[in-house]
């Protein structure tokens, strides 16, 4: 079922609809690690969740988010991104490496942690190195 979840994000990180069929509707996007500005610390629900994304998103041009690396945690699979876009209305770059944590329960996501770095990812999975 892991490698089953590492394709799963694949799929989800190509598409944002795809992504957000994937979230369960108690989904958890917990942000307190890296706050966005505008956005709250904790956002609880599928319906919440893709409103706040919306607006994340919707704030950049060009807008792109590689998956560098891809690590099998058991139910949660660590990402360490590179998130590269142009603000909307000043043009300027944004470019920022950080990873994520997706938790899984029945194939869908619970739960979506930003971390500024790979180590505090690998950490709030359990895989500490």
């Amino acid at each position: 079922m892991t490698q089953e979840n590492v394709e799963v994000v694949r799929r989800g990180l190509q598409d944002v609809e795809v992504f957000w069929t994937l979230l369960d509707e108690n989904v958890v996007w917990d942000l307190r690690a890296m706050p966005i500005i505008d956005l709250p610390e904790v956002v609880v629900g599928r319906e919440a969740v893709i409103e706040a994304s919306r607006h994340y998103w919707g704030t950049w041009t060009d807008y792109r988010l590689d998956a560098e690396e891809l690590i099998d945690a058991g139910s949660s699979v660590v990402l360490v991104v590179h998130e590269q876009a142009r603000g909307k209305g000043s043009g300027v770059p944004h470019e920022l490496r950080f990873a994520q944590v997706w938790t899984f329960d029945r194939g869908m996501v619970i739960r979506w942690e930003l971390f500024p770095d790979k180590d505090e990812a690998l950490e709030a999975a359990g895989l500490a190195e």
